[in-house]
């Protein structure tokens, strides 16, 4: 099990930075995506595809027993652009800012320093929390559109 840096939470519960994950924490991160509204539906080969094409992986383990707690995700050419997608937290260890440790984790790790904006998609409800990390409503000229390729599980 690859789990290289050890973190407390706001808590002082130990909880460990992974970036790269064990077979056993892939497993865990489909129950983690089970877990979500938008998630039921995929399977275990679809998320291990996922995390194996994401440009930057960041979980959360709890230290003694390595399992895996929380997720995030960024798509990014690190210098201009990076997207952050799927962050969450088992609900069993929510409430304890470990959403927010995600966050600082990947939008401070060090090959996103180069990364000019950092966008991301939420539930307009979550935007209280993300205007702590500096995110705000977007508002441009311009506005995402989307080629459905097919249906998602």
């Amino acid at each position: 099990m690859n789990i290289p840096t050890t973190v407390n939470s706001l808590n002082d519960e130990p909880f460990a930075v992974v970036e790269q994950f064990s077979e056993v924490q892939i497993v865990q991160l489909h129950e983690l995506v089970q877990q979500q509204w938008w998630g039921g539906k995929r399977t275990l080969e679809q998320v291990r595809i996922m995390a194996a094409n994401s440009s930057l992986t960041i979980g959360l383990a709890d230290a003694a027993s390595g399992r895996l707690i929380g997720f995030c995700r960024a798509l990014t050419d690190f210098i201009f652009r990076a997207t952050i997608y799927d962050v969450m937290v088992d609900r069993a260890y929510q409430g304890q800012g470990l959403g927010g440790k995600l966050l600082d984790t990947l939008c401070n790790h060090p090959r996103m320093q180069e990364v000019s904006q950092i966008y991301l998609a939420c539930e307009p409800r979550l935007f209280p929390f993300y205007e702590r990390w500096g995110f705000k409503v977007y508002e441009a000229r311009t506005e995402w559109m989307v080629k459905v390729q097919r249906e998602e599980l």
